[in-house]
């Protein structure tokens, strides 16, 4: 820590002191009658003699769980066929150029963002 040249450094060692005198403090014990109320109500929650009964949760359910719900199950199927129509769509193999059977010709034209993905580099 710096401090500006005309302020003395200040006293933190009090802290120390402060919290020793604390931890140095003598504990007082709980009395009797406060003990047996606590006891008494951690009894009169507890289930009945015999227990309950585990019910087991399917394995689907699990891994649904696991990753969030079927909110987080959703954008997780979204996000996978995205980035299979992404990653096909760079490969010219079916001989369909992807980016016209969207619809999405003017992009295409002009020097836009879709030129990173290589679609501008076609024979013709």
């Amino acid at each position: 820590m710096t401090l500006p040249p005309n302020r003395p450094e200040r006293d933190t060692d009090w802290i120390d002191r402060a919290l020793d005198d604390l931890a140095a403090m003598p504990v007082p014990d709980a009395s009797g009658d406060l003990m047996a109320r606590v006891l008494g109500d951690a009894e009169a929650l507890m289930p009945p003699p015999g227990g309950v009964q585990a019910v087991r949760i399917p394995l689907w359910r699990q891994i649904v769980q696991g990753l969030g719900g079927w909110t987080a199950v959703g954008g997780l199927v979204a996000a996978a066929a995205t980035g299979f129509v992404v990653g096909l769509g760079g490969f010219d193999t079916t001989g369909t150029d992807t980016i016209w059977s969207l619809g999405y010709g003017t992009f295409y034209e002009g020097e836009g963002a879709l030129a990173a993905f290589g679609w501008d580099f076609e024979e013709g």
